[in-house]
């Protein structure tokens, strides 16, 4: 009987280990028969290190490598990728890799890699590339900023992501309403339209010294105007919203503290209404941007305080920068526009 019972028990044992096996399609060898898979071999581009290495090209004393080429060629778009995928297409772009080194050594001979321009741009290339090896692979990512940030930000400029309608109308302001009569006349006799007619009036008669240049452009604003934001009298605001569509000439001379206004409708925004959730992946990129900006400024103010930086500030007074070529108001425009601090990557 014991052995019956033992004999059982190994047959039910045998049952279960083959039950436990059906999941797994290979079937098990002996120790003696089993082999060791040989180990992954890594690949860049689908070549392994020996491939790469081989030479696809000699010009001079300077080689292309498999490797080299196929580097260039996957860090093309996907569209240029595609356009290169025939043989007579890889051996297009080869022949453009050799045309490049070509001229790279000749003007090599020719010196002019001692440029100061080409030394100029070679160490521009290499900030820009430690740049992104230090603050986009490694820095600050967009998963980093806090929802709780996101969140203060948004309620503390709510008023960027909830703006009024607003509209645009172009005006010329006349010293007399006679005057303003007379424009407005000329302006209803041609077609509405018109908004060349307009800028030439408004170069003739418009009085208004921040529009002037403007040819009476008085920008987008909201009818009631928020805090800080620059708009024209409260009469002129009320017409231009009487007016149903852009181009429209209102029908009367407007009067304001300023003097007689003719107005003209000439756009429109329609009323920006932004939740949390809409603005999130916005002020998210914001936050993120400020973040890597202010790492930078850190690593280049450690930079300064380590380094022996010494500025002659009476020598800089004597540069003048030369704007003769361009129209004032351009000129007036451009210096308005300057950035507070200098780009890092392009001194």
């Amino acid at each position: 009987m014991i052995r019956k019972a033992s004999f059982s028990i190994v047959l039910v044992s045998y049952a279960l280990l083959a039950l436990a096996g059906c999941g797994d399609k290979k079937e098990e060898k002996p120790a003696a028969q089993q082999q060791t898979e040989p180990p992954a071999v890594e690949k860049t581009n689908g070549l392994t290190k020996e491939q790469a290495a081989e030479p696809i090209a000699k010009i001079g004393d300077t080689t292309i490598t498999v490797g080299e080429f196929a580097e260039r060629l996957s860090s093309q778009s996907p569209y240029l990728r595609a356009r290169y995928s025939s043989p007579e297409r890889k051996r297009e772009f080869l022949d453009n890799m050799v045309r490049f080194e070509l001229l790279a050594i000749e003007a090599q001979k020719r010196g002019l890699d001692k440029e100061a321009e080409v030394d100029r741009v070679k160490r521009q290339m290499m900030v820009q590339q430690m740049m992104t090896e230090l603050f986009d692979e490694k820095g600050v990512k967009l998963s980093d900023i806090p929802d709780a940030d996101i969140e203060a930000y948004y309620a503390a400029h709510k008023a960027e992501f909830n703006k009024p309608e607003q509209r645009r109308a172009s005006h010329i302001l006349c010293k007399t309403k006679p005057e303003c009569e007379g424009v407005l006349a000329k302006l209803k006799a041609g077609k509405a339209d018109d908004m060349e007619a307009f800028r030439k009036l408004a170069d003739q008669h418009n009085t208004d010294a921040e529009t002037k240049e403007r040819q009476g452009d008085l920008r987008f604003f909201s009818q009631e105007p928020a805090e800080g934001e620059t708009v024209p009298p409260k009469p002129v605001r009320d017409a231009v919203w009487t007016l149903a569509k852009n181009g429209e000439l209102f029908d009367g001379v407007v009067q304001s503290d300023q003097g007689f206004h003719v107005v003209k409708r000439t756009g429109e925004r329609p009323a920006l209404a932004r939740t949390l959730e809409d603005a999130r992946r916005l002020i998210q990129n914001r936050l993120w941007r400020e973040k890597r900006e202010a790492a930078i400024e850190a690593f280049v103010a450690d930079l300064r305080k380590k380094a022996d930086v010494k500025e002659n500030m009476d020598v800089l007074a004597q540069v003048k920068v030369d704007l003769s070529d361009l129209p004032k108001e351009e000129a007036e425009g451009a210096a308005k526009k300057a950035p507070k601090k200098a780009e890092t990557a392009t001194p």
